[in-house]
């Protein structure tokens, strides 16, 4: 009997609805008029990752039995489930594209409870890294490639070029989301800095997601130009004011007020507490959270997102701000231990 073509059995069954899942999954995410797109997608690019994940288990058992639960264990026949195959397949839990996968799997989660219709860009750079890393994963140990289904540019994920827009600090975003989605994004977003950087910023967990503006006769690296019209005349460049007593409401002050009154005694925050995070964390850095005016003498102000962040953490880790402290201190002794001595 002729050996039938392509990927028979099992295995092959799981990887053309693998990829299948996949190929949808980019399809959905990259049309912006449907308004369920990242919920929609989170749920498909997971389960294209469960398909492939158990692909790849009954390839190094050759046991199709490997992929299921045993009977001991569960009353009927069930598959493992997404977060057991990245077990079975990535014995490293520090492991960059098993991390990104669990995070992806979160966000799919909590669709199902919040509304996550619009996601800031931090975290489209977590689902960018998903997409690469399962057409990378693909030809690596199936020695499959999509380059004939799936274009190159079809792996970019899309979304309206407008920044400022996908921020948690964009009032408009949050009243569309929503003070529990805002309050749950925020800290996703939060963790997801924290352990990209203990991964050492690498690309596999997530991909910076950001474009470069040039005002050059000669454009070379810019994403989008500004230049010269067709008739000679200078384009204009039209800059519409914030108005920061709505996007960063809170000085210092007001920001102890909130959060103490948030916390309701379990904790007391004080001045030195906001510096020594503001300080550890690049506070003043981050826009989303901090603003300052240019005029002399202008105080800084935080967002509703800073706020929402630093719940968020002390809800998460009760010596939140005792460890910020303790760093602070450390960093501290440190750059006095570094200065040289005067002879």
């Amino acid at each position: 009997m002729p050996r039938k073509r392509g990927n028979p059995g099992l295995k092959g069954q799981l990887l053309e609805k693998s990829i299948e899942a996949y190929i949808m999954a980019l399809e959905t995410i990259n049309r912006l008029s449907i308004k369920y797109r990242v919920e929609a997608f989170t749920y498909l690019i997971c389960n294209a990752w469960e398909l492939l994940l158990k692909a790849k288990i009954i390839e190094d058992t050759s046991d199709r039995r490997s992929i299921f639960y045993s009977m001991t264990e569960q009353p009927r026949p069930r598959s493992l489930a997404l977060r057991d195959c990245l077990g079975k397949v990535f014995s490293n839990d520090k492991d960059p594209v098993r991390a990104n996968i669990e995070r992806v799997a979160d966000l799919r989660d909590a669709a199902a409870h919040l509304i996550t219709s619009q996601v800031p860009v931090g975290v489209l750079g977590l689902l960018q890294a998903c997409v690469l890393n399962y057409h990378k994963l693909l030809g690596v140990w199936f020695s499959i490639s999509l380059s004939d289904r799936v274009p190159v540019g079809m792996m970019t994920l899309v979304y309206d070029f407008q920044p400022e827009q996908f921020t948690l600090a964009n009032l408009q975003l949050r009243r569309k989301l929503g003070r529990e989605s805002v309050a749950y994004l925020a800290g996703f977003e939060a963790g997801l800095r924290a352990e990209h950087e203990s991964l050492g910023r690498t690309t596999d967990y997530s991909i910076n997601l950001t474009y470069h503006l040039a005002l050059v006769e000669k454009p070379r690296d810019a994403d989008i130009v500004l230049m010269k019209g067709a008739t000679g005349t200078a384009t204009g460049i039209v800059e519409v004011p914030k108005d920061s007593s709505r996007t960063h409401p809170y000085r210092q002050k007001e920001l102890l007020d909130a959060l103490n009154k948030a916390l309701q005694g379990s904790a007391t925050v004080n001045q030195y507490d906001i510096l020594c995070i503001v300080r550890q964390h690049d506070i003043q850095k981050r826009p989303e959270f901090y603003y300052k005016g240019k005029v002399l003498g202008s105080p800084g102000q935080y967002s509703e997102t800073f706020l929402d962040w630093l719940k968020t953490h002390m809800e998460r880790d009760p010596e939140f701000f005792k460890k910020a402290r303790q760093s602070f201190r450390d960093t501290r002794l440190a750059t006095r231990e570094k200065r040289p001595t005067k002879s």
